[in-house]
């Protein structure tokens, strides 16, 4: 299996996401007004995150992320890297994939990794 270099990088494991859709707005400043951007999230650690949205982010990059319900949350997170991604057949559009990392103390996205073990076993529980 091929890992990018970004992904060797990693100082914490990753907990895929899929098939828990989790969906936020990205708060990116850009001159005097701030925008707000969709992204799913790909797969989440306690103090980074990959995500999947339609705009190129920068390296260094320093962007809010709000969460919504089941777990509503707002994290500041600083862009690591930000690759393009080919339309496919789950993204019918091409987008860009990147990885942050949070620029808060203490583990800010483990609400997010319990909110997506609690969904996975309730979802292995129903299949059973």
């Amino acid at each position: 299996m091929f890992l990018a270099k970004w992904a060797l990088n990693r100082i914490e494991p990753r907990v895929q996401v899929l098939p828990v859709e989790l969906r936020g707005l990205l708060a990116l400043r850009e001159t005097v007004e701030e925008r707000q951007v969709p992204f799913i999230v790909w797969d989440v650690s306690a103090n980074g995150l990959g995500i999947i949205l339609s705009d190129r982010l920068a390296p260094g990059d320093v962007l809010r992320l709000t969460f919504g319900p089941p777990c509503a949350l707002v994290v500041m997170c600083s862009v690591v890297w930000c690759e393009l991604q080919e339309a496919d057949y789950d993204f019918q559009e091409p987008s860009y994939r990147c990885g942050l990392i949070t620029i808060q103390g203490g583990k800010p996205l483990q609400p997010i990794i319990d909110t997506i073990e609690e969904q996975q076993k309730q979802s292995t529980n129903r299949t059973k």
